[in-house]
C-alpha cells in the first residue's frame, strides 16, 4: 500500500515542524542535507523558511506529519534545490515528488538551471535528480559535487514523468 504525502509551501510557520523533522533526521541524514555540522542544522531553518530567499514546500502525511522538507534558493538566473526527507521516508518518492514540484517552480521562476551541492559519495540526490527526467552534469568541487541541470526548453510539469517514486 502506497502512503499518500500531500505536498504545500511551507514558511515560517512550519519552523516547529521542521524542528521536529530535524529531531527524526539520524545525523548522517542531516550531514548530507546541510554539509557541516549537526549540531547547527536548526539554525538553518529560518532562512530557508523565508520566502525572501526562495520557496519551501513541506511534505506531508496525511494525518499533518511533516516527513520532508524541499528548498529552492535563488541565485542570480539560477536556483539551488536541496531535499530533507526523514529516514524512516527516504526511497519512498518524497524526495522525487518534492524535486519535481521545486523543478517546475524553477522553470516557471524562469530560472536557467537547478543545482544541488552534494557529499561525493552521496548517489541519493543524483538519483533523485535524474528520477525526475533531468539531465545532469557533476562539477567536483572540493569535498563536494555539484549536480546541475539547465531549465530551459525544459518542459512544464504536465509533461514531466509522471512516476512518483525515486
Amino acid at each position: 500500500m502506497t502512503d499518500l504525502i500531500l505536498l504545500r509551501a511551507a514558511g515560517p510557520d512550519d519552523l516547529d515542524a521542521a524542528l521536529a523533522l530535524h529531531r527524526r533526521c539520524s545525523p548522517e541524514t542531516l550531514a548530507r542535507r546541510y554539509h557541516g555540522p549537526v549540531d547547527e542544522a536548526d539554525g538553518y531553518l529560518p532562512h530557508l523558511l523565508d520566502p525572501r530567499h526562495g520557496r519551501a514546500l513541506a511534505a506531508r502525511t496525511v494525518s499533518g506529519r511533516l516527513v520532508g522538507l524541499g528548498h529552492l534558493l535563488w541565485d542570480g538566473s539560477e536556483a539551488e534545490v536541496a531535499l530533507l526527507v526523514e529516514d524512516a521516508w527516504q526511497r519512498r518518492g518524497v524526495g522525487s515528488a518534492l524535486l519535481r514540484s521545486l523543478v517546475e517552480m524553477a522553470a516557471r521562476e524562469q530560472r536557467e538551471a537547478v543545482y544541488t551541492v552534494a557529499p561525493p559519495a552521496d548517489a541519493g540526490m543524483l538519483a533523485v535528480m535524474r528520477a525526475v527526467g533531468l539531465a545532469v552534469e557533476r562539477h567536483p568541487e572540493e569535498g563536494a559535487v555539484v549536480l546541475s541541470a539547465r531549465l530551459a526548453g525544459r518542459p512544464t510539469a504536465t509533461a514531466l514523468p509522471a512516476r512518483a517514486r525515486g
